[in-house]
């Protein structure tokens, strides 16, 4: 029950055991009574309200500092877990970068040795294409100079059998 309805029911009961023989004196006397008693149980309230408000207006600001606490440790978690991100994507970055600069040296190296085998073989071919062509020239010679000499020993044979008849 409410402290007030306790009140009212003390008051009642107050008055059926007087009973209705007093006069108005105990009337007054116990209404003045119950309105004394009233007013204290309202104060009392009213003090017991306050504090609990009080002290509720304490733990919610204890909840309130402690809750700040943990989301300035939270951002801090996070500032630190993306830093450390920032940091490896850097780190696999610059390993890419590396790795990149290899190949792309390895590729170089590996064009350039194709390169030159290429200038090699194109020194070799245009060798060889001289070779053959003086190869060429010297064989065209001989062959004209074996056809010369067939050519005159024909002619110095047809001159001979001519001379002979």
């Amino acid at each position: 029950m409410k402290l007030w309805n306790k009140a009212i029911l003390a008051t009642v009961i107050t008055f059926l055991i007087a009973g209705c023989d007093d006069a108005d004196k105990k009337v007054d006397a116990n209404l003045q009574q119950v309105k004394e008693s009233a007013s204290q149980m309202k104060d009392a309230a009213a003090e017991k309200a306050s504090a609990i408000k009080d002290e509720a207006d304490k733990k919610i600001d204890a909840l309130k500092q402690e809750a700040d606490k943990h989301a300035d440790e939270l951002a801090e978690k996070a500032k630190a877990i993306k830093a450390e991100a920032d940091a490896k994507a850097q780190a696999i970055a610059d390993q890419a970068k590396t790795k990149g600069d290899e190949i792309k040296l390895d590729a170089k190296q590996k064009s350039d040795r194709v390169v030159e085998q290429a200038e090699q073989i194109k020194q070799q071919a245009i060798t060889d294409a001289h070779a053959l062509a003086n190869d060429a020239t010297t064989k065209t010679q001989e062959i004209k100079d074996s056809m010369k000499a067939e050519n005159t020993a024909v002619q110095a044979g047809s001159s001979s059998s001519e001379n002979q008849q």
